[in-house]
């Protein structure tokens, strides 16, 4: 009774119209009455199906339809119910995603360009999204004033440029602004140049800073801690310019050019760490656009035998030891009334579901290294979770600065002749940062070198205290030692 209406889809319901003409024959419904089990489907109203089914059961039972059979039968059609529409829609949407299909597979960069375009607003979805378009082998530059538009866009066939309108606090008619400006009078020479030619109304403190945090300045190629140090400079200049072209008045030399009149001097100031770099792009963009914060640790994963979770191999309770930031946190209560933590641990490109039961651990015990946006070392067994998925059953979990001070033998740094003005201040900051890791100064001079082991310091081995240390004395005099 239903091989030709079925025999399309392979016996499977799949449009709303196989379902009525099937009510039809098997159950013997009119029109009407299988438009309005149509209705009843597309509801989803359990009371009204229940009424369908004993409809549908006793008009089988007319056609001498075993009961459990129809059923049977009604049970395929509730389920269909779930996901189905009429055939017209399938053509549509056939038909749409046979464009997108070929156009995503013949000009891929344009087409994911697009994608992203239409879902700026949400930063959760473009994160998602950049991570399959880096899988698909394209590059996606950052932010530039030079370079970007509003929405994403594409610079060849391998690259897409990233659209200035998903950088939070600047908006649509800002960009408007500075791609007519570019395309009039050419690219942007520096920080002075563009806030000079942006209108002050069009150009906020917020919005410079969002551009600058971004990365959108970098082509300038000036230090971002001094980009954001020197902004309120070029932004009074630029004010004080617009205002005496608004009033008539001008230079001395406004007749020979007028164009460069404004004086560039950035102020010095000490670089953000790495950190400080993520924590202001994820600020302002939504996510870790250039770097992740694991990838800090990445030439310590095998000093402290820890893997990231791009790296693991799935098999039911393997031991393992994960390296990961933890980017999601929930509690929930178990039957017996104790907490239960759910984590999402994740390094740049893979996320890894992990769980902390009670019976395991106490969270009164971890409450510190449960953090989000904190970077930790979890160790535990590989399962699957009730849906089938793979997850960390966490047995252990410490914060990556602990675990490293555990491994680590020594901080060690370089100093030559040239450093003795600075030993007070060395000082200074190596007891900013105590911890429980011995220091070792090498020294070097003229033909003579030797090193000690200090008495009087104890650190925290990590990259703040590095980059703290290279900016004192000069890059790559530190490091870590786990030998």
């Amino acid at each position: 009774m239903l091989e030709e209406i079925l025999k399309p889809t392979n016996g499977v319901f799949l449009y709303q119209e196989q379902v009525m003409k099937s009510a039809q024959v098997m159950a013997g419904y009119s029109l009407g009455g299988a438009d309005l089990l149509r209705r009843a489907m597309g509801k989803k109203i359990a009371a009204e199906m229940d009424a369908q089914r004993d409809v549908f059961v006793k008009g089988a039972a007319q056609r001498d339809i075993d009961e459990k059979k129809a059923n049977e039968i009604f049970d395929l059609i509730d389920k269909f119910s779930g996901y189905g529409f009429n055939k017209s829609h399938s053509v549509a949407y056939a038909y749409v995603s046979y464009q997108t299909a070929w156009l995503k597979a013949h000009y891929p960069a344009a087409f994911m360009a697009s994608v992203l375009s239409g879902m700026m607003d949400d930063t959760d979805r473009i994160a998602f999204t950049v991570n399959e378009i880096q899988a698909m082998g394209l590059m996606i530059d950052g932010p530039s004033v030079n370079e970007s538009y509003h929405e994403f866009s594409i610079r060849d066939e391998k690259t897409i440029t990233y659209g200035l309108g998903a950088i939070k606090g600047v908006g649509e008619a800002l960009v408007e602004v500075l791609v007519t400006e570019r395309e009039v009078n050419g690219q942007y020479e520096n920080l002075f140049d563009f806030c000079v030619r942006i209108e002050r109304k069009s150009l906020n403190k917020r919005a410079v800073e969002a551009l600058i945090y971004s990365g959108a300045l970098d082509g300038f190629g000036i230090d971002r801690a001094s980009l954001i140090k020197t902004y309120p400079n070029a932004m009074k200049q630029a004010e004080q310019r617009q205002n005496d072209q608004s009033s008539g008045q001008s230079g001395l030399f406004a007749d020979v050019q007028v164009h460069n009149e404004y004086e560039v001097c950035y102020l010095a100031a000490p670089s953000f760490s790495f950190r400080e770099t993520l924590q202001f792009e994820k600020m302002v963009m939504g996510y870790y656009f250039y770097n992740h914060p694991t990838d800090e640790y990445k030439a310590d994963l095998k000093q402290i035998s820890a893997t990231l979770p791009s790296d693991l191999v799935f098999r039911n309770n393997k031991e393992t030891r994960v390296l990961a930031l933890i980017s999601e946190l929930r509690y929930r209560s178990t039957k017996s009334g104790k907490q239960m933590a759910n984590v999402t641990l994740e390094d740049n490109n893979t996320l890894l579901n992990a769980v902390i039961f009670p019976k395991v651990m106490a969270l009164e015990s971890v409450s510190d290294q449960l953090v989000a946006d904190s970077v930790v070392v979890a160790s535990g067994k590989i399962n699957k979770d009730y849906r089938d998925e793979w997850q960390l059953v966490v047995d252990k979990i410490e914060g990556i600065d602990v675990v490293k001070e555990k491994h680590v033998r020594s901080f060690e740094i370089l100093l030559n002749h040239k450093h003795q003005v600075l030993f007070e201040e060395l000082s200074i900051v190596l007891k900013q940062n105590q911890g429980q890791c011995p220091v070792k100064f090498f020294y070097q001079a003229d033909n003579l070198q030797g090193s000690i082991i200090a008495q009087d310091y104890f650190v925290k081995p990590n990259q703040r205290l590095i980059e703290a240390v290279d900016a004192l004395l000069g890059d790559r005099l530190s490091k870590i030692n786990y030998v």
